[in-house]
């Protein structure tokens, strides 16, 4: 007697953000949105975030005749601005590192590109030191144990965005993992732009660059102008 099968359903990830947008105006000192979702059963929740995309430039300071000057540099293409990783427990009690690194979880796995002719060992350094670089300056994070989840099925995180955050389109996936294997994951845009004055100031500084330039140096010379006529008459 033969009986027919139904494949194996794959359980189900459901979230979203607060907000999809990030709306940068004059005073803005950073943000904070909250991440939600929930499972069909019991499971592990890693969230990553990265974007914009664009070329990234990490350059080496040497010392000439005394003076500390950019010396040898190394591009990556299409590298993450901004890279967030969150999970609910450490990732090497998640998934195994093969796993991690297919998925490019943790920014010590995120596919970096460069077309330099270095050495693999001189590529790794400017590497290493490229996301050294991005921490510091709170655009690269990992918080482990960040996300809570209540009840084995619902979650929740909250994402950070310093006052640095680089404006274009993100990328927020959140992936669940069962028993050490990738189960199903979801993608979710966000976009972080200007607003107000200094949206309307931004997009004349890049669609009309000259202009922009002859101003910002008249603005400098009425500047100078002026400090001087009120020192003379003090």
């Amino acid at each position: 007697m033969f009986c027919l099968l139904a494949p194996a359903k794959a359980q189900s990830l459901v979230a979203d953000l607060s907000t999809r947008e990030v709306a940068i105006s004059t005073g803005f000192t950073g943000a904070e949105l909250l991440l939600f979702g929930a499972t069909e059963g019991f499971g592990d929740i890693v969230v990553t975030v990265a974007g914009p995309r664009r070329d990234e430039i990490i350059r080496r300071k040497e010392r000439v005749a005394g003076i500390w000057v950019n010396g040898t540099s190394v591009t990556f293409e299409k590298a993450p601005a901004y890279y967030r990783t969150a999970a609910s427990k450490p990732l090497n009690e998640i998934a195994s590192p093969e796993i991690l690194s297919k998925l490019q979880v943790g920014s010590d796995r995120i596919d970096l590109f460069t077309r330099s002719q270095r050495s693999a060992a001189s590529i790794r350094t400017f590497r290493d030191a490229f996301i050294r670089n991005k921490k510091k300056q709170a655009l690269y994070s990992e918080d482990i144990s960040n996300i809570k989840i209540i009840r084995g099925r619902l979650f929740r995180s909250t994402i950070p965005f310093p006052v640095n955050v680089p404006i274009g389109t993100y990328q927020v996936i959140v992936h669940l993992f069962k028993n050490g294997q990738h189960v199903s994951s979801q993608k979710t845009p966000l976009t972080v732009h200007k607003v107000g004055l200094e949206s309307q100031i931004y997009d004349f500084a890049h669609d009309h660059a000259p202009w922009y330039g002859v101003i910002a140096i008249v603005i400098a010379l009425m500047a100078g102008w002026l400090a001087g006529v009120i020192f003379r008459r003090a």
